[in-house]
């Protein structure tokens, strides 16, 4: 190799390695920020007034429904598993695996209305239906929900951007879940 290739291929190096250096210091803010405000937004639908006390009346509508027969079902032993998940990530304290464990458990809950109203014995059932009505009419605020999901598409905006996708990809900026309500919310 000549000596005017190595410097030309040392120029190139540095070039890259620079311009790298550059995105990182001009992107990594606007992640830090975006990601910030998802989980500033995150935080009042974790409080005990919006989704725990939503989640602790399904647990309610969970235990009627098992007292009523339905332990064995496929649907009460996937909404144990997933309860037991979203109590698990609200101990962790991190908002990306709330905010999973949330939908999971919003989809999980919306298959027990449909399992529980789509059986004559479970819908007999004034336990049942009464706990499970409880559950319906348990709501977070839904500003709340809608400021959240606001914050998510502006954090995927901005992930997403040409410029800030390698960097979000490099520096593990991973992508955070809408939160959808379920069970006729």
């Amino acid at each position: 190799m000549s000596r005017r290739t190595r410097w030309i291929l040392l120029v190139l190096i540095v070039v890259v390695v620079a311009g790298g250096a550059a995105l990182v210091l001009a992107e990594r803010p606007k992640l830090d920020d975006a990601r910030t405000a998802v989980d500033t937004r995150w935080k009042p639908l974790r409080a005990p007034d919006q989704l725990v006390v939503r989640y602790q009346s399904l647990e309610g509508a969970l235990s009627a429904f098992d007292a009523a027969g339905g332990t064995d079902r496929s649907v009460s032993k996937d909404l144990h598993a997933a309860l037991d998940a979203w109590n698990r990530a609200l101990d962790d304290g991190d908002a990306g695996a709330q905010a999973t464990a949330a939908n999971v458990v919003e989809a999980q809950g919306t298959r027990l209305v449909a399992n529980a109203f789509g059986s004559d014995r479970m819908k007999a059932d004034p336990s049942v239906s009464g706990s499970l009505a409880k559950f319906v009419a348990t709501k977070p605020d839904p500003a709340l929900v809608t400021a959240y999901n606001r914050a998510v598409r502006a954090y995927e905006d901005e992930r997403t951007s040409t410029l800030a996708r390698p960097v979000a990809r490099v520096l593990g900026d991973d992508a955070r879940p809408l939160l959808v309500l379920g069970s006729g919310s």
